[in-house]
Parts: C-alpha cells; structure tokens; sequence
C-alpha cells in the first residue's frame, strides 16, 4: 500500500499506462484539466490517494496507521463516486470519499483482481 499526499507524484505511480492517464484525467477533471490548481488544492485541503498493490490483503491492511485505516473505511461506506480505470491487462478501482467541507478527499486505487475486503466490496457498486 502506497499513501499519496502530494499530486506531483501520482505519476510516479508504478501502474499501466493507461490506468495512469485514466487516473490522471480524473483527478484533474474537476479543476478543468489544470495540473497547477490541482496541485494546489491536493495540498490546501488535504486530499491525497491510497493505492492498494496487488500483493495487498486484508491482514496487511490492519497492519497500516489507524489513520489510514480509518480513510479506507470512510471510502467504503460513504463513496462519492467509484470508477473503472480499464487497463488491457488489469482494469483498476478508483473510489472518493469528500472529508472536509471544503471538498478534500480520499481517493482509493486498487487493481480490480485485488482480494482485499474493500476492494470486494466497492466492486459491487460499480
């Protein structure tokens, strides 16, 4: 699992290339395609992304700062929109939960063939 606080490293992201555009093009869609007011806002208002990796289970999840725990918990039950990123090989999850009354958020990631409980049960609202 990987926690992302910073946009300028999304795309250091080791996922599909286009899983990665697809990702990209959706994190930046709601600031009219501008990279710079994204940034801006991902740092202002505390937005940040959790990938989960396909060696990531359940077990390994409990293992993460109660924090992290917590977002990952917030997707699940109070999810603002969850997507499919298709990618050839393995199509991926992208879930947001909004926290703050300003519009921050959590977003999740994860690859669709992922057995982690969240995943599970995210899937099932696409």
């Amino acid at each position: 699992m990987k926690v992302i606080k910073n946009f300028n490293l999304v795309n250091e992201l080791a996922l599909p290339e286009q899983v990665k555009t697809a990702l990209n093009n959706e994190l930046i869609s709601p600031f009219d395609g501008c990279l710079d007011t994204t940034a801006d806002f991902w740092s202002e208002y505390d937005t940040f992304l959790i990938l989960l990796e396909e060696s990531d289970v359940d077990s390994s999840l409990l293992d993460a700062d109660e924090d992290i725990q917590y977002f990952i918990q917030r997707v699940i039950d109070n999810p603002e929109f969850v997507l499919l990123l298709n990618d050839d090989t393995c199509p991926y999850l992208l879930a947001l939960s909004v926290i703050t009354d300003a519009g921050g958020g959590c977003y999740l990631l994860a690859p669709l063939t992922s057995k982690t409980t969240t995943v599970t049960v995210l899937s099932k609202i696409l």
